[in-house]
């Protein structure tokens, strides 16, 4: 296929003013849609987000998308509750937001998905009633997920030429994480932890995620301190969640003992950062003394 026949222009860039092109690189995205109204510059950027975040997860997992952070996560027994916590995670901000699915709809899921507003439903297929459910809402975009790879490098454009990285594609398991205070977190709480870092990695810095049950309850991303992070993160939790005993996964390092011990204030007694800050032994002396357990990570997980 050559370059002319790949190029598909768009109705308008972010915003009306600006006029918008894709270029392909495998099969166009535009050839697994099934309905709804033209994809958009802003619905590629929310995909590229989405799916790159699902690859994280393998048991069934939702995530909602809204300007390309996810704003509700869960995985859960059936891709129906893990849709359902997802929503639940922060109803507001799901509002006209991109849902992504790693298991099939069927027609009880889309009777679901059908009673609240969203811009684009993705999964890997859909039953023909759940398609017959989710056409009536004629503006509604269907996506069959693509199975694109991801590429070991990747690239943006900037003033000063085109900017390349090679791609963070290590998995994020049990030997990503590593125990630095006298008490273990139990089994259940490491998999909150694990799961809390696979949703931090597709956040904007600075980001926070708290998690219980494999289920975000309060995200803090895109702040210029990590303080106003984790408040944000801490006030989402409040207005939704009064749980306790929750974790807390972190993109980047807490400088000081101020992030942490609003933690504690607020009951979360597991904690997964980055190692590298001059006063690591003072956030590991506090998690002691306060009973947290501390994880270090490999490596730290900022998106810019």
């Amino acid at each position: 296929m050559n370059l002319k026949n790949r190029r598909v222009s768009l109705r308008y860039g972010e915003n009306p003013n600006q006029k918008a092109y894709v270029i392909s690189n495998n099969r166009p995205i535009f050839d697994f849609q099934i309905s709804g109204k033209k994809i958009s510059y802003n619905n590629i950027i929310d995909l590229d987000s989405g799916i790159k975040c699902l690859s994280e997860f393998v048991e069934p997992t939702s995530i909602i998308i809204k300007h390309t952070n996810p704003c509700g996560v869960a995985s859960a027994k059936d891709i129906k509750k893990a849709f359902i916590k997802s929503y639940e995670s922060d109803k507001k901000s799901a509002f006209g937001g991109i849902i992504f699915l790693n298991r099939r709809v069927n027609s009880d899921l889309a009777l679901i998905v059908s009673k609240n507003f969203f811009e684009m439903v993705v999964a890997p297929d859909f039953e023909d009633d759940a398609v017959k459910i989710l056409k009536l809402k004629k503006n509604l975009i269907l996506l069959k997920k693509p199975n694109y790879k991801n590429k070991p490098a990747e690239y943006r454009s900037t003033l000063f030429g085109d900017l390349y990285q090679t791609r963070d594609m290590r998995p994020i398991n049990q030997k990503f994480i590593k125990l630095v205070t006298n008490k273990k977190a139990v089994s259940k709480s490491i998999q909150d932890l694990i799961f809390s870092l696979k949703v931090v990695k597709h956040l904007k810095s600075n980001a926070v995620v708290l998690s219980k049950n494999k289920q975000t309850i309060g995200l803090g991303h895109g702040q210029t301190n990590r303080v106003d992070a984790l408040n944000f993160a801490i006030k989402n939790k409040k207005n939704y969640f009064k749980k306790s005993d929750f974790v807390c996964a972190s993109d980047g390092f807490f400088p000081f003992t101020d992030s942490i011990n609003i933690l504690n204030r607020n009951g979360c007694r597991i904690l997964a950062q980055p190692s590298g800050s001059i006063n690591d032994e003072k956030i590991i002396s506090f998690a002691n003394k306060h009973k947290i357990s501390l994880y270090f990570t490999k490596h730290r997980l900022f998106k810019h």
